[in-house]
């Protein structure tokens, strides 16, 4: 027996142990329910928790988040939140909004007192030092949402330069047929990749070239639409042969894309170097490799969590927005407090500059599920989330 309010839920919370086997377990939750309890609808002990201020809202996201962590980074940072690392920041940010605030209402309330707590230019100083917080908090969602979700990677090239024994090598199987008849990959073919921590959702696309096969100008056009949906390129060539006018299209038609350059059949005599791509790509990373031997294969990798991650660690305990919900409150509390910030160096009438500082306070608040606006369909849909079973 646990008593409130040291339980999870903040109420009194009985727990039975039994005999294991699901013959035992289902035979007393039967006993269980026949005496007039009901099975605990998904995610309902979590939401208790929330309504009975055990969890602010983002930590009771970060449950679920910590429920589908499918990498060890995920569900580090799905812990991190769950102990209230943003929690905090974001409370300690809203502290100094309401500092602000309580000097701008008393120069709205006493405005014939020759008294100036703060001045105009202290207080632009302060709502400054806010917008630099926002806005370091705002450029980790790339990241957590990434670490949260994994990134959608697609492997492209023409035909038969190696795409799909790339992927059979980077996730450890045979995933997809590997064959030396051009056109054999008809179909997106997806396998996902724990790199250190990163989740890769990797998709395989049919060789993208001109064609008259019907079936085969199908495979492109599916492949094309993986290219536009897809936040990671990996753009295969093959380094044993002179390089095509299909490799050349390639480039041009992926341009607007991140993507890595991957030299395939590293393991033969090079018939090109990366000069041959031309020097407008010289900032895109680029590796050779045989995906038949695995020469090359971990620098890929590197290459490939440098794009999300830079320099820094995916392991690392950095507070990350990880929710869209969040990104877009708090870009909404990063406008009012520049709109406030320019109000004040404009002399505009304190009324309307400490509506946008009331209206920052209020989307943190929302965050934190500290505000009427986040009492009800927002909460209804945050919990329905839950898929844990009964």
């Amino acid at each position: 027996v646990m008593r409130r309010p040291r339980s999870y839920t903040c109420e009194d919370v009985a727990e039975i142990s039994c005999h294991g086997g699901s013959i035992s377990t289902r035979r007393v939750l039967e006993a269980v329910l026949a005496r007039g309890a009901r099975v605990a609808e998904p995610g309902e002990f979590t939401k208790r928790a929330f309504l009975n201020g055990r969890l602010d809202l983002a930590q009771a996201e970060a449950v679920i988040d910590l429920i589908h962590a499918r990498t060890e980074a995920s569900h580090r940072a799905a812990l991190h939140q769950l102990e209230g690392a943003l929690s905090q920041y974001l409370r300690e940010v809203r502290e100094s909004l309401l500092q602000v605030s309580v000097y701008l209402e008393a120069g709205i309330d006493f405005p014939e007192e020759d008294i100036e707590l703060v001045s105009a230019g202290g207080l632009i100083d302060r709502l400054d030092t806010i917008d630099v917080q926002f806005d370091r908090l705002l450029s980790t969602f790339d990241r957590g949402r990434i670490l949260r979700e994994g990134l959608a990677t697609a492997i492209v090239g023409r035909p038969n330069v190696g795409k799909s024994s790339l992927l059979n090598a980077l996730v450890g199987r045979d995933r997809a047929i590997v064959s030396p008849q051009p056109g054999t990959t008809r179909d997106t073919i997806e396998a996902e990749l724990d790199l250190d921590g990163l989740l890769l959702r990797v998709i395989d696309t049919a060789g993208i070239r001109t064609t008259r096969d019907d079936i085969e100008q199908e495979g492109v056009r599916r492949a094309r639409d993986v290219v536009a949906r897809a936040e990671l390129l990996v753009v295969v060539f093959d380094g044993s042969m002179a390089l095509t006018p299909d490799d050349y299209a390639l480039l041009t038609e992926t341009v607007a894309k991140p993507r890595v350059f991957v030299q395939n059949k590293c393991d033969l005599p090079p018939c090109w170097s990366r000069a041959e791509l031309g020097s407008a790509y010289a900032e895109v990373p680029f590796v050779p490799v045989s995906a038949s031997g695995g020469n090359g294969l971990p620098a890929l990798e590197q290459a490939v969590i440098r794009h999300v991650v830079g320099d820094a660690s995916l392991n690392q305990d950095e507070v990350r927005l990880t929710q869209s919900r969040h990104r877009q409150l708090i870009d909404v509390a990063l406008r009012n407090v520049r709109a406030a910030a320019d109000g004040l160096r404009q002399g505009t009438p304190l009324e309307f500059v400490a509506f946008d500082v009331t209206e920052a306070i209020e989307n943190v608040s929302e965050v934190l599920g500290e505000s009427e606006s986040a009492a009800g369909a927002v909460l209804d849909r945050i919990f329905s989330q839950f898929c844990i079973g009964k």
